[in-house]
């Protein structure tokens, strides 16, 4: 005859409650958050420093992208090919502004005769819109990170990021 099972686990005794279901899977935000705020840091520290910010946005995200752990979720590539993108549209838009606004300059320099013509207006013109097109980009940037950080697939407007890398 075997020997009775130990004190508690007899015969028509429960096992006690069943463990709780895990969590549902939620997609990894943080490093698709990581991706929009590393652009914005980036951009504001480097533009602070040596004013080389606005020409470096993409890499960031490009290293986010690029990581063995983010290289398979769709999640994490869609939203650093959306900061990757705002990065080269933003580097597009102030190397635009630096022309405009050297071109702008040496015309108003070598003008003697009077009027300076057109190339001042539209240097300085560009030179605005590139201001505008950063002071926008800075929200959209902490847009960006908290629908990342949120869970949320989220896209950039393309006149601020260019459609250049696919997620």
């Amino acid at each position: 005859m075997p020997p009775p099972p130990p004190y508690g686990h007899g015969h028509g005794y429960a096992h006690g409650p069943l463990p709780y279901p895990p969590p549902p899977m939620r997609p990894p935000t943080t490093p698709a958050m990581w991706a929009h705020l590393g652009a914005l840091l980036t951009l504001v520290a480097g533009s602070s420093m040596c004013c080389i910010g606005w020409a470096l946005a993409w890499v960031t995200p490009l290293v986010i992208r690029s990581n063995q752990h983010n290289k398979h979720d769709p999640f994490i590539r869609h939203h650093a090919a959306q900061a990757i993108n705002y990065g080269i549209t933003t580097a597009i838009v102030g190397l635009l502004a630096v022309a405009g606004y050297v071109g702008g300059l040496v015309s108003l320099a070598a003008h003697d005769d009077g009027g300076p013509g057109w190339l001042p207006v539209v240097g300085f013109g560009l030179l605005a819109l590139a201001v505008l097109h950063l002071l926008a980009g800075l929200i959209l940037c902490i847009v960006g990170s908290t629908k990342a950080n949120g869970g949320q697939w989220w896209s950039y407007p393309k006149f601020f990021a260019l459609p250049f890398v696919r997620g």
